[in-house]
Order: C-alpha cells, then structure tokens, then sequence
C-alpha cells in the first residue's frame, strides 16, 4: 500500500437510502438466521438498478447501447479525475457558463461537487435536486474527448424540477450514436469529504451482463 491513501466515494447501500422522487426503497431479508437454527446467515438484497451511488449506462436510454459487460476493465481505473465544484441551490440545472475551472483536456473522471450531498436525509435532496442541462452535455462530448464519465453528488443529473431537460442530458451523455464515444454517468456519490486532489479513482459496478446500470463501488486514491 505504501503510503497511498484511500476515500470512500460512494455511499453505503442500505434500508435508507433514498431514491428518485422519494418513491422506491432497497429491501432486505433475512432468509436463513443463526438465532433460528439455521447453519448460517443469508440476505436476500432486492433494488432498483438506480438505487443508491450507481452508473448509469447507455444502455439506460438507449435498447442497443452498451451495457456494463461491455467495457474492458481498465476502463473503471481513472488516473485523471478532475473535482470542480459548483455550489447549487434548490432545482438549478449546470450548464457550460458555471464550468468556471478549467477542464484539463486529459481530465476522464468529471466529478461535479454542487454542495447538495449535505440534504440527502431530507426530502429536499431527492424532490429539489440540481441536476445538469442537456447544453453542458454537448459541451463535454464536443471539447472534452477523453472523459469517460461524469459523477455528482446529487440523486440524478435530471433534476426532478425539470424532467425533460434531464432526460435530454442523459441521452446526450449516454448517446452510443453520436459523434466520440459516451459518457456514463455517475450519480448519488459521496463528495463532501474531498480535500485534495486524487491520483487515481477506482469505479466497481456490479458486473451484470445486459443491465441498464448498477449500484457502484467507489474509491479515490491520492
């Protein structure tokens, strides 16, 4: 390990975890239990694919959009993250005019850091959000060829305020037709403890073949 360091990027998957517009909840059981006689404990985990900090893929938008299984494994290990952050009230949507840092051309991880993690044990976070403009989504597929992916620190890029401009963003982002290649996006992530720049950001979907998207493990590394 030497003297790396580590910080956890996505939140804990658990009975609380909120969800878009407030309306889905990840369960879990138990199926067999120690206490009641049983060899061993077991959990059966069911959740929405966008439950939780989760990728999603083109596949998402797109019926013949690449799926998960799809990307090589070196394309989760990002050596170029950039943070910019971008403080946003209630239902702003960021469009290219509030990318006041610049984007260094080598950047492949864009992590958006809008402040709005600090609300996700309130309905504010999951009925307000921030979320992106489909204008910042051409900007970054048009100037910025090498970024993979986008995460943010809110429960979606489409704010819940305007529906139809996220879901526009999403399929710029997501886009498998259009010109380069398309960024996934990250949302839900845990941002709000970033105090130094990362060397690399490891990102761990659950590998399921034909998913739409997946909750993801996260580490940034510096």
């Amino acid at each position: 390990m030497g003297d790396k360091k580590y910080l956890w990027l996505s939140h804990i998957l658990s009975k609380s975890t909120p969800s878009y517009g407030g309306s889905e909840s990840v369960i879990i059981e138990s199926k067999t239990s120690i206490d009641e006689g049983d060899t061993a404990n077991t959990l059966s985990i069911c959740t929405n694919t966008h439950l939780g900090t989760h990728i999603d893929m083109p596949k998402h938008f797109f019926e013949d959009g690449p799926s998960i299984t799809d990307y090589h494994e070196k394309y989760w290990i990002f050596n170029y993250p950039q943070l910019i952050n971008i403080p946003c009230e209630d239902g702003k949507l960021i469009t290219p005019i509030d990318i006041k840092s610049e984007i260094s051309i080598d950047t492949g991880l864009l992590l958006l850091r809008t402040g709005f993690e600090k609300y996700r044990k309130e309905k504010r976070y999951w009925e307000t959000n921030p979320g992106l403009s489909p204008d910042l989504g051409i900007y970054l597929r048009e100037k910025y060829p090498n970024i993979r992916a986008v995460g943010i620190d809110t429960i979606s890029i489409t704010s819940i305020l305007h529906r139809e401009s996220g879901r526009a963003a999403h399929r710029v982002l997501l886009d498998p037709h259009a010109p380069g290649k398309p960024i996934v996006i990250i949302e839900d992530m845990a941002l709000s403890k970033i105090s130094t720049k990362f060397n690399q950001v490891l990102v761990l979907p659950l590998r399921i073949r034909n998913i739409d998207g997946a909750p993801v493990t996260i580490m940034g590394v510096y």
